[in-house]
């Protein structure tokens, strides 16, 4: 028995059940069919974002929800519409659909399902356009807004295919699985350690965007090793923070300001942290490095059972604990030395 197969015993739990990921694909076809057929709005293409697409699904903790994130390319310019008319067709349309009718979000349009009595999925619909309907490589608009923040509402522009082939191509295909496996190791830490309320949890697009530039492959000697390179990209978030004040209370505070790539054609004033505040962004900060702490306690620790105890802390319930009789207690230098490998170079 190893930490390696523990992690990947681990990342089996948490992974987004297939199951899972066909019962959302057939909500979101049903979906895309009734707009389809509904005569209301121009012709457009499907594509799927976010985790779903990027394949770093995670399990959502209890009492949360699935979800998954679709964008609608409509055949359009637009200058012929104003942000919300699209959004607001969609929403006609789909009121009546579920007990729980479709809402209007900031970027979205959401459906939400409910199962045994309680919401449990939700379908997120994005609605873009085109600078030049007739040129689909023309810059693409987001439909950003919500009737009742009409200083929010906008065109503005994005590259969801850009940013999901940025993501996936991040690193080289023999480490991808291990990428990806980190990626949901952070998000599941990140679930449990944050409350999920308003910003205070990072998001998980700046997370994810980390990996795909900072992600260091590690190997040992019988495979991959995930708890260093966990570790890594624990050290390199941590990294990445900057002094930016001090709060009325005398807290130092730090940030990460991390924009959309350069070679994508988004806003140029994005920050995948934007809704942090700055105190919210320390907390990450400080959590981060309780965890780094927590990391380096592990690999110190010569007691196997002890090791799976602090990974258990870390990563919640879905972490096991072998029983005692089944591993080995005692091994001077447990974690045996492994090397980066593939490792992207900024």
């Amino acid at each position: 028995m190893s930490l390696q197969t523990e992690f990947l015993a681990f990342h089996d739990r948490i992974k987004l059940d297939y199951d899972v990921k066909a019962e959302l694909a057939d909500k979101r076809d049903i979906l895309v069919k009734i707009l389809r057929n509904s005569g209301k709005l121009p012709g457009f293409e499907i594509l799927n974002q976010g985790s779903y697409s990027m394949y770093t699904g995670v399990e959502p903790l209890e009492g949360k929800e699935y979800d998954i994130d679709v964008g609608l390319r409509f055949n359009a310019n637009s200058i012929d519409y104003e942000p919300m008319d699209l959004k607001n067709i969609i929403e006609d349309i789909l009121k009546n659909h579920t007990e729980y009718g479709a809402s209007i979000k900031l970027p979205c349009v959401t459906v939400t399902y409910k199962k045994d009595g309680e919401p449990a999925y939700h379908v997120d619909l994005v609605a873009y356009t085109y600078e030049d309907k007739e040129d689909h490589d023309s810059q693409m608009y987001l439909a950003r807004g919500k009737s009742s923040k009409p200083e929010e509402i906008k065109w503005e522009k994005s590259d969801p295919k850009g940013l999901i082939d940025y993501i996936n191509n991040a690193v080289d295909e023999a480490d991808r699985n291990q990428y990806r496996r980190v990626i949901r190791y952070f998000k599941r830490w990140k679930n449990i350690k944050f409350n999920s309320d308003g910003h205070a949890e990072p998001a998980s697009i700046g997370i994810t965007l980390i990996a795909a530039d900072y992600f260091e492959a590690f190997s040992a000697e019988d495979g991959y090793d995930d708890f260093y390179a966990f570790k890594s990209l624990a050290k390199n978030i941590k990294a990445l923070f900057t002094f930016v004040g001090i709060s009325d209370k005398g807290r130092m505070l730090y940030r990460i300001k991390y924009p959309m790539p350069e070679t994508l054609n988004f806003e140029s004033d994005t920050d995948a942290f934007s809704k942090m505040s700055d105190s919210q962004m320390t907390d990450f900060k400080d959590k981060l490095e309780k965890l780094i702490k927590e990391l380096e306690n592990v690999e110190s620790e010569a007691d196997e059972v002890k090791q799976y105890e602090i990974l258990h802390k870390i990563f919640g319930d879905d972490f096991h604990v072998p029983d005692a009789k089944d591993i080995s207690k005692q091994q001077a230098n447990y974690i045996p030395s492994s090397s980066a490998s593939g490792a992207k170079q900024l």
